[in-house]
């Protein structure tokens, strides 16, 4: 007797994985040039660009351990959870970097007070950001048992980039910023203003 197999699931799964690892790719570019446009610098570049690959990493290690399989919906919410995951982490390096070119604090110094100063925001807009996402875990019949880990997944992604902005970004500013970085920035916001005067005289 030969075996027929009516229904593969395989292959939608293995397409859904190739669209998240094209996602986090596209984020991740997106981030570099967006980031160093604004900053300038490299080191200050790939800081927050880190937190996405851990932040997706953390998220599945979150629906193993709520004993979630790999699937569409899981999938659906890490891909969403992507563009949300880095916003932490930006609002937290820019804190920090506006506190050593403002205050001229050293790193250390800049990425502990930095943090303490956009905490509070950073923590009222994640968790606003999970509220809306949970919700769709408690919808009932069977549009709710399809959505149940989408609305999990979703959450738990936003949530552990808000642990990871609290935690990774702030320790990998302390020991990859430096003043120069800000001297650099400074100096390209000063050239900026320069042009900008002589083009209104103009």
């Amino acid at each position: 007797a030969s075996l027929v197999v009516n229904l593969d699931n395989g292959v939608s799964i293995e397409a859904a994985i190739r669209e998240v690892l094209i996602a986090v790719l596209f984020a991740f570019i997106s981030v570099l040039i967006v980031i160093y446009g604004f900053l300038g610098t490299l080191r200050a570049t790939f800081i927050p660009a880190i937190t996405i690959p851990v932040s997706v990493i953390g998220a599945c290690i979150a629906i193993n351990m709520l004993g979630y399989s790999i699937n569409v919906i899981t999938l659906l919410g890490i891909v969403l959870a992507i563009g949300l995951v880095v916003d932490d982490s930006i609002v937290v390096l820019e804190n920090i970097f506006r506190f050593m070119e403002e205050k001229g604090l050293p790193p250390v110094q800049a990425a502990i007070e930095g943090t303490r100063d956009i905490g509070l925001a950073v923590l009222a807009t994640t968790l606003s950001l999970a509220v809306v996402f949970l919700p769709v875990a408690f919808m009932t019949g069977q549009v709710g048992r399809y959505f149940y880990s989408f609305g999990i997944t979703s959450a738990a992604a936003i949530l552990i980039s808000m642990l990871v902005s609290f935690t990774l970004t702030p320790t990998l500013c302390s020991l990859w910023l430096s003043k120069a970085d800000v001297a650099h920035d400074h100096t390209k916001s000063k050239d900026r203003g320069v042009y900008a005067r002589l083009d209104r005289q103009y």
